[in-house]
């Protein structure tokens, strides 16, 4: 029987297929598809195509002629403008800073640990650590921190420094010609302020950024005294040496009324639960005083570093301290 194959033509035709059986095919012509027109409502810079390869599209009769050659126009525009590549996007991102942190075991250990984290994973900064425990600017012979520091600084190139020292410094200051200045000799603190500056001209040279962290409240007596005396060494060098500042953490660590003590209150009001800051020793800081030092030195680093203003209200020059510093728990 006859079979019918769809297909386009101007009129039908008959042909023979192959096989045995003769059978006959008829071609039928199938009406073809209206094409729609494009409104006029459309957006009119759907009308053309920003291939080059490709001729624009007429519009439709209902659109008007300054309609289309408005729409020409923005979307020829549109198809020029330039596109940033990845490598413009990756030179316009500002170079994350570089902060180095050197010290004693203050900063070999949790506040030097935790301000190493905290600065990086928080901020994004890229920190370089160095703590050494048992060593400070007094005994170069143990020691020699002025050269650790130059190559650290070498190899790094850091943007800004922050440094703690302190707890192994109150003692003799050993000298070159292998002599002595013994505690508290009138030349001691002379001595020092000559070494914390020379210290500083290397992490810090060119007047960069510099954060010098201060001792805290002590227990012992005779220690506690002390570590006051070079708090202030580090307060006065750094309020005349550009861009360096001192981070008074004494009252961070202290009670009420600026005594020692191996408790504070751990949600910061009084009467609550309290938490243990000091290590039995009653000089170094358990894993509490540590995290409480460094969120506050943290803030303070990056409060300046980004152009902001730091807290300085736990600092004892600001919040109008006495001449004689307050005296440890008897």
């Amino acid at each position: 029987m006859p079979g019918v194959i769809p297909g386009a033509g101007a009129r039908a035709q008959s042909i023979a297929g192959a096989g045995s059986r003769g059978v006959r095919y008829t071609l039928a012509r199938t009406p073809a598809r209206r094409r729609e027109r494009p409104s006029c409502g459309r957006s009119a810079a759907r009308v053309i195509t920003t291939s080059a390869r490709m001729a624009p599209t007429l519009p439709s009769p209902q659109c008007s002629r300054r309609t289309w050659l408005h729409g020409l126009a923005a979307a020829a525009g549109a198809a020029l403008l330039p596109r940033p590549t990845r490598a413009a996007e990756v030179a316009a991102e500002p170079a994350k800073k570089r902060i180095l942190i050197v010290g004693d075991s203050m900063i070999a250990g949790g506040v030097g640990l935790f301000l190493e984290n905290g600065l990086h994973k928080v901020h994004g900064y890229v920190v370089r650590r160095k703590g050494k425990s048992s060593t400070g600017l007094a005994r170069p012979d143990f020691f020699a921190w002025p050269k650790e520091a130059q190559k650290q600084v070498d190899e790094f190139a850091p943007d800004a420094a922050v440094v703690m020292f302190g707890g192994n410094d109150v003692q003799g200051l050993r000298m070159p010609d292998k002599g002595w200045i013994t505690w508290p000799e009138p030349e001691w603190p002379e001595e020092y302020a000559r070494r914390v500056n020379a210290f500083a001209d290397i992490v810090a040279a060119g007047g960069k950024p510099l954060f010098w962290i201060g001792m805290p409240v002590m227990r012992p007596e005779k220690f506690h005294v002390r570590v006051q005396r070079v708090n202030t060494i580090y307060r006065a060098e750094m309020a005349i040496r550009p861009n360096a500042h001192f981070i008074d953490i004494w009252r961070l660590l202290a009670d009420d009324k600026g005594r020692y003590t191996d408790r504070l209150d751990a949600d910061g009001e009084p009467g609550g639960k309290t938490v243990r800051v000091r290590a039995g020793d009653g000089i170094h800081l358990s894993v509490a005083g540590a995290q409480r030092v460094e969120a506050h030195v943290r803030a303070f680093i990056h409060a300046v570093l980004s152009g902001g203003q730091p807290d300085t209200s736990t600092d004892l020059a600001v919040a109008g301290a006495p001449a004689d510093a307050p005296t440890p728990a008897g």
